[in-house]
């Protein structure tokens, strides 16, 4: 948990394992974005597809929430593209280390993290973040696990999704790199319906 200044959001959820910028990377946001828009696009296109997967495993109950995914803020991106320039592995290094492959100046968007907003019925929102760079399934799974969260703390008392013959929902997890409903107790239930590619 991470508290922000100036009444920023009071949690971010990380959704990725390998860190790659430090905490002493510039932010200082000075200027023009320092990133075309069309080099945002695959990465952007990444964490929609993770949205639209758990979304579409948590219906109806998701319908209550507008979920919004937004760009990397200024800062981000500088940090990530400082992290480019300066770091030991090379741009074809990453992709590899992120099993995709992209053009190095859309790089950049692979590797920050993108805010992700839930907003309920009332207005009242929660945010995380997400890093295109996590394997699909993971990213999917991490986003649903958001999101159920989400539907609680809307005040959903069912569980969502229904764990059969348990009165509790059951949990997203990754199994053999594939997204699956899990019961708590006895482990995978069913593969989600639409897999992320």
């Amino acid at each position: 948990m991470q508290n922000y200044p100036n009444g920023g959001p009071s949690a971010v959820w990380v959704t990725v394992h390998d860190i790659f910028l430090t905490e002493d990377s510039p932010t200082e946001a000075v200027g023009p974005s320092p990133v075309a828009a069309e080099h945002l696009l695959s990465s952007r296109r990444r964490v929609e597809q993770a949205v639209a997967a758990a979304r579409a495993e948590l219906l109806p109950h998701i319908q209550h929430l507008t979920v919004t995914v937004d760009p990397p803020d200024h800062a981000e991106l500088i940090r990530a593209l400082d992290w480019i320039a300066n770091s030991s592995i090379t741009p074809a290094e990453a992709c590899e280390k992120m099993g995709v492959t992209v053009p190095e100046p859309d790089l950049v968007g692979w590797i920050s993290p993108w805010p992700v907003t839930a907003r309920s019925s009332d207005g009242s929102a929660t945010i995380t973040c997400l890093i295109p760079a996590t394997p699909p399934a993971e990213l999917a799974v991490d986003t649903a696990d958001w999101l159920q969260t989400a539907l609680a703390d809307d005040w959903i008392t069912d569980p969502v999704p229904p764990c059969p013959g348990h009165p509790h929902p059951m949990r997203p997890a990754v199994h053999d790199a594939t997204a699956w409903w899990e019961c708590p107790a006895n482990g995978p239930v069913r593969a989600w319906r639409k897999q992320q590619v």
